[in-house]
């Protein structure tokens, strides 16, 4: 394990979004079938304490798992041999794209301005409506 450290780090991280999950889940699912949330000791939710564990679960099992641990060292390891963007060039990047969203913003307002007026034209000009009524009657 060369990155242990970040590995370990890695691993709190998703017991974290466990625990926010499962608390989350947990609440929604006593409030929904009408089930007090009972406190411990006047203190805690029991879904606190269920969100906690199953975090703490989440964690052991990610630290105890050689194949978890191997794989995140291993995607840790590539993430460190990525050669990330400068600020110029993400910038650049970053102004393509809102100008290239712009453009097709503008293009589609565009073409929707003209086939609503056309659309207009056709519909409620009376000559042509009720042309296109005989034509079908």
């Amino acid at each position: 394990m060369r990155h242990l450290p970040w590995v370990i780090l890695t691993n709190a991280i998703a017991a974290i979004l466990t625990m926010l999950v499962v608390s989350a889940a947990v609440h929604s699912g006593f409030s929904r079938f009408g089930v007090a949330d009972w406190r411990i000791a006047s203190l805690v939710p029991l879904s606190s304490v269920i969100a906690f564990l199953s975090g703490v679960a989440v964690f052991v099992v990610m630290t105890r798992t050689r194949k978890v641990m191997t794989f995140t060292d291993e995607v840790i390891g590539e993430l460190f041999k990525v050669s990330w963007p400068t600020r110029d060039e993400t910038l650049r990047a970053s102004v393509t794209v809102v100008a290239t969203t712009a453009f097709t913003a503008a293009l589609l307002a565009g073409y929707d301005f003209l086939w609503k007026n056309v659309a207009d034209w056709v519909f409620f000009n009376p000559t042509i409506s009720r042309a296109i009524v005989g034509f079908f009657t």
